[in-house]
């Protein structure tokens, strides 16, 4: 069983910053975060459409430019979002990472970016536009396609769109037969976002091997 760091243990330090991302670098097997467009053009690491939650700014992350995105710092860290380049800069290349598309159309330029990093990437997302692109474009990138509650099909959906990775909710790994129908493929299975101990060690006996969580377990 594996740990990731969700937003780089989003209950401990401010979500998505480079200081959150290099402390659970050592806490953790993976960190994940969220990747998006903003208005210039530039990949920034940044979970919600808007700032309006993790700074003391308002507005779309897709209508603002990377330096109006620059003067806000995230919560109480005093950092501002960062791009995915500093992201990639900041992080050991032990630590593997698991990169959420959030937008539709930037595959290609996340993948430019990732192309010649040490760590193990793992590029995930909701889109299966996305995941195909990347497919497209490289064979040999890990992905792992996200399973919405309206996805009805998520393991053969994964399986079609030649993943390497099927994340869930740990609810959904619990109730459904989605773990074993996973693992039948080869399938490597994520499991979000956990709060204790006991219930990694449940997944783990279904089936899962990685849990996400907002703070530092031993799983």
């Amino acid at each position: 069983m594996r740990l990731i760091a969700h937003r780089g243990f989003a209950a401990t330090a401010a979500e998505n910053t480079i200081a959150a991302f290099r402390s659970a670098a050592d806490r953790a097997d993976a960190v994940e975060f969220d990747v998006r467009r903003c208005g210039s053009g530039e990949l920034v690491v940044v979970h919600d459409e808007t700032i309006d939650r993790v700074t003391d700014g308002v507005g779309a992350v897709a209508d603002s430019s990377l330096e109006a995105l620059e003067s806000h710092t995230v919560l109480d860290s005093g950092e501002p979002i960062p791009t995915l380049e500093e992201v990639l800069e900041a992080l050991p290349p032990t630590v593997d990472v698991d990169i959420e598309l959030k937008d539709a159309g930037i595959a290609a330029d996340v993948l430019e970016a990732v192309d010649g990093a040490e760590n193990r990437i793992v590029a995930t997302s909701f889109l299966a536009s996305e995941l195909r692109t990347i497919r497209e474009i490289d064979p040999d990138q890990p992905i792992g396609l996200l399973v919405s509650r309206r996805l009805e099909t998520p393991v053969t959906t994964a399986v079609e769109l030649d993943c390497d990775v099927i994340g869930a909710s740990y609810w959904r790994c619990l109730a459904t037969r989605v773990v074993p129908r996973a693992n039948a493929v080869g399938l490597e299975v994520h499991a979000w976002t956990i709060e204790h101990r006991v219930l990694a060690t449940l997944l783990e006996s279904r089936g899962v091997d990685c849990v996400s969580a907002d703070r530092p377990l031993r799983v």
